[in-house]
């Protein structure tokens, strides 16, 4: 007896969940990251990372049994995942817009001393946090920062899987923030 996709599983025996999801996702994975970048675009969001996320979700169920097209389960949940950021990013767009308006854009412009010297020792704590990191994290991190890569494209350009990416990407932020907080306790506290 086959499942949704016709696959028989060899042995007889119901094949577990963690399998039938491996398998959905090889079989599924391309086709609606290409459905998600045609309807959607290249992004933001990323649609290999919504992608993902839709397979993370699925795998987190308990029962795929009551799941009909587990396909289209997979495609209709990465599909409400990229409109559910895409509206996120318009929310979050509209007030950086409402951020700069008028006179806070004036403020902001002005380049005087303190604000070149409040620039260059955040950059020297950057600088001093980033060369505290392993390479493979600093990498990473500087990939997907920096350079724009996607967690997964900047995972498998240093050798990890995307949760490995991921994690590293957020201890390496979570030091930098760390960091600037105490940097700029600091200069009030000497101010």
């Amino acid at each position: 007896m086959g499942d949704e996709s016709g696959a028989v599983p060899s042995s007889g025996a119901k094949p577990t969940i963690q399998s039938r999801i491996a398998r959905l996702y090889d079989e599924y994975f391309s086709e609606i990251v290409a459905g998600l970048t045609s309807t959607y675009g290249l992004g933001p969001p990323d649609p290999e990372d919504v992608a993902q996320r839709a397979f993370a979700n699925l795998s987190a169920r308990e029962d795929l049994d009551h799941i009909k097209d587990s396909k289209n389960y997979v495609w209709v949940a990465a599909r409400n995942l990229m409109l559910t950021e895409i509206r996120a990013l318009g929310v979050r767009s509209k007030y950086a817009s409402y951020l700069t308006q008028d006179s806070f854009i004036e403020e902001c412009d002005e380049i005087d001393p303190e604000r070149v010297l409040i620039s260059r020792e955040e950059l020297k704590l950057v600088t001093e946090v980033l060369a505290t990191m392993s390479e493979r994290r600093r990498n990473i991190f500087l990939a997907k920062r920096v350079d724009g890569l996607s967690a997964e494209a900047a995972g498998r350009k240093y050798g990890v899987n995307r949760s490995s990416a991921v994690r590293h990407i957020a201890i390496a932020t979570e030091q930098l923030t760390k960091a600037l907080a105490r940097g700029a306790a600091k200069a009030r506290k000497d101010g």
